[in-house]
């Protein structure tokens, strides 16, 4: 998730002609007007600047922080996905697929560790360890659109579903939150993507989580939208770990156009040398769905070989 961190946590990094460079090439393939709020956003970005906003001067919570903020995007705590959103039904009607590919996975965290890729990782920064704890820990699935070739293949029938689902991904991990532990109020410093959670083993009752000025409990198969530019703490008061399946989302109030913008300056961040090659610039959107077509053949192959799902799999390998 290395170009996302970067763009969302500037740490004070001037970027200067590059980001020059990155602003022009946006407006050559999607136009500037089309693309003005992520320009601005890029731009206050490569300035240093950080929005803050006093949603609730009443509690010390209701704060939104953000390094890579874009204007006009509603500032809510907590979204309804089920009633609004038809991928997050989807993942509640469905969620024991990912319950039972996890727990099997869990069975023998040997061949886990063994077979798959920087499994059950930390904090990326000193920032997120402070707030998330040295036992915060990740397994990642799906990163800025493009599937993990080692993992997905280890987790089939749950890239699967969410692909199935249509959810509009940024990233997609299994989190897990170990026993007797909190995790302190903080902002993801972002506010173009919410966090989605799936609960998939949880013991009930004995965790929460609060964003701003509401407080919810995570349940076995419920789904959680909200806002994590707006300071939000948690806590696992059980004597046994909590999983979930985290996904970053669009906002979605950004438009198609702002989402292909911001995936392309994610990419020029990954890869700088992008904005030298003029013909991969021309080719940009059709190239980069090729990428992602192509990081879903490994668990494409997988369900293929166990013959489950196969008339799903052979559709999306075409």
């Amino acid at each position: 998730r290395a170009a996302f961190a970067r763009m969302v946590a500037s740490d004070g990094v001037r970027l200067g002609a590059f980001a020059v460079r990155v602003d022009r090439a946006v407006c050559d393939l999607f136009g500037a007007e089309q693309t003005a709020r992520v320009r601005r956003a890029w731009a206050r970005l490569d300035a240093g600047e950080e929005h803050e906003l006093d949603l609730d001067p009443s509690n010390p919570l209701m704060k939104q922080r953000a390094s890579s903020f874009i204007e006009g995007l509603s500032a809510h705590p907590w979204h309804e996905p089920a009633t609004r959103h038809k991928w997050a039904k989807k993942l509640e009607q469905e969620w024991t697929v990912v319950r039972d590919e996890l727990a099997a996975a869990l069975a023998d965290e040997g061949a886990l560790e063994a077979q798959g890729n920087n499994v059950w990782a930390g904090a990326k920064n000193q920032t997120s360890a402070s707030a998330y704890g040295q036992d915060w820990k990740t397994l990642a699935l799906c990163d800025r659109t493009v599937w993990d070739e080692t993992n997905a293949a280890l987790f089939p029938r749950t890239c699967e579903l969410l692909h199935r689902a249509k959810v509009p991904l940024l990233e997609a991990f299994f989190a897990k939150m170990p026993p007797r532990s909190t995790i302190g109020p903080h902002s993801d410093m972002c506010n173009f993507a919410l966090t989605a959670h799936l609960g998939v083993d949880v013991p009930e009752g004995e965790c929460s989580l609060t964003v701003g000025d509401g407080t919810r409990e995570w349940r076995n198969g419920g789904a959680m939208l909200f806002d994590t530019s707006i300071l939000h703490e948690a806590e696992n008061r059980a004597d046994r770990t909590r999983y979930i399946l985290m996904m970053r989302v669009y906002h979605p109030e950004l438009t198609a156009v702002e989402r292909q913008a911001l995936q392309f300056v994610f990419d020029c961040l990954d890869e700088p040398e992008l904005l030298d090659d003029r013909v991969a610039l021309r080719e940009y959107p059709e190239r980069r769905r090729a990428v992602e077509a192509a990081s879903r053949i490994s668990w494409e192959r997988v369900l293929l070989a166990s013959g489950k799902g196969q008339r799903r799999a052979a559709g999306f390998a075409k």
